[in-house]
Formats: C-alpha cells, sequence, structure tokens
C-alpha cells in the first residue's frame, strides 16, 4: 500500500510541473533607470526592463519608488505586455512608429528575483489599464526589490486569462556600469531629499 501512495505522489508531482511550463526567455532584453525630479529635489527611483519574444510580444516592466512632498512614500509597479503589428515578419509602422494589436486585460502580475524578493502590496488587487496591470506597494521591500533586480535574474509573470496558469518570462540581463551608477546616484539623492523633509518636520 505504501508503495502505491508513493507512486502516486510521484505521478502528482510530475503532472504539477508538466502544468508548469519553462519560464520565456525575452530577446533584446533591456534594462535602464528612470528617476524623477520637482523643485530641484528627487521625487523617484526605478527600473525599466523590456525586452520581446519570438511571437512578437513585448513586454515593458517598470518599478519605481517615491516620496511625496508630505514626506509619504510608496513603490509602484506597472507591467505592459503588447502584441506588435506585423505583415511577413516586418513590424508595420504608422507616423514612423511600431504599431500594437490590443491583447485584452492583464488580470495580475508579479515580479520575483531568484532571491525571491517580493515587495508587500497595498490592499487594493492592482489596477487595469487595458493592456497593463498596476499595483502600489510598500516603500522599503519595493527598494529591496529593485536592489535585487539590479544583480540577478528575475522572473515577471502575468495572466490574461483567469482560469489559465501565468505567462512566465525571465529576465537574465545585468544592469549596464552606467546605468547601475545612475541608479546608485538616483536612491543616494532620493535618500538624502528624505532626510531633509524629515528635519523639517522636526523644526
Amino acid at each position: 500500500m505504501k508503495c502505491w501512495v508513493l507512486l502516486f505522489s510521484a505521478l502528482l508531482s510530475a503532472h504539477a510541473l508538466a502544468d508548469s511550463p519553462a519560464p520565456v526567455i525575452p530577446l533584446n532584453q533591456n534594462l535602464a533607470v528612470v528617476d524623477y525630479f520637482s523643485n530641484g529635489q528627487q521625487t523617484g527611483c526605478g527600473l525599466r526592463a523590456t525586452g520581446e519574444t519570438e511571437d512578437d510580444l513585448w513586454l515593458n516592466v517598470l518599478i519605481t519608488v517615491f516620496r511625496k512632498d508630505t514626506g509619504a512614500t510608496f513603490g509602484v509597479i506597472k507591467v505592459v505586455a503588447r502584441k506588435v503589428n506585423t505583415k511577413d515578419g516586418v513590424p508595420l509602422l504608422k507616423d514612423g512608429k511600431i504599431t500594437y494589436a490590443n491583447l485584452g486585460k492583464i488580470h495580475k502580475a508579479w515580479i520575483k528575483p531568484d532571491s525571491g524578493k517580493q515587495p508587500l502590496t497595498s490592499k487594493n488587487d492592482g489596477s487595469l489599464h487595458s493592456d497593463a496591470y498596476m499595483v502600489n506597494t510598500e516603500f522599503t521591500s519595493t527598494v529591496e526589490l529593485l536592489l535585487a533586480m539590479s544583480q540577478e535574474n528575475f522572473k515577471v509573470g502575468l495572466n490574461r486569462n483567469e482560469s489559465g496558469p501565468d505567462e512566465i518570462f525571465q529576465f537574465d540581463r545585468r544592469l549596464k556600469e552606467d546605468e547601475a551608477g545612475k541608479l546608485s546616484l538616483c536612491m543616494k539623492n532620493l535618500r538624502t531629499a528624505l532626510e531633509e523633509n524629515k528635519n523639517k518636520e522636526v523644526f
């Protein structure tokens, strides 16, 4: 009887693995730093990861942390997935720009580096913007995610069919040296701005 239980468990595990397809590794991956200024002070820092798949799916993943003038801090994660319109394998252009097909809504999305660090999300389930999914996150855990993504492989999951499995993509490129320098400077400036805001509150 024990042998049958072990065999049944093994079959279940194999079936579960079969239902989890290997992540797709996007082509033409690029990681770039984004930063935001207001009134001469740093108000936000982030990373943008882009890539394409062999079936012309274009991914744009944006992770940012912000501070408001009030001193409040928060993070934002936004995942966009679009299908490039092509003809005979060539992207269709309009006014010199690539055009995209509407793939419908992304019902959920997530980002997970190899270390497993994931940001704490707000109580809402995220907002849907046709081909994009966006959710607010807690500041400190999002900073940790940013740092992990700049140094590790990370996966992006999205779901456009609530009853089906997530589509999973793995990014395996690193920030270039100049971009890593930009991120370091941006975060330093953001910390300085936060400290200055705290000092103003004291006085």
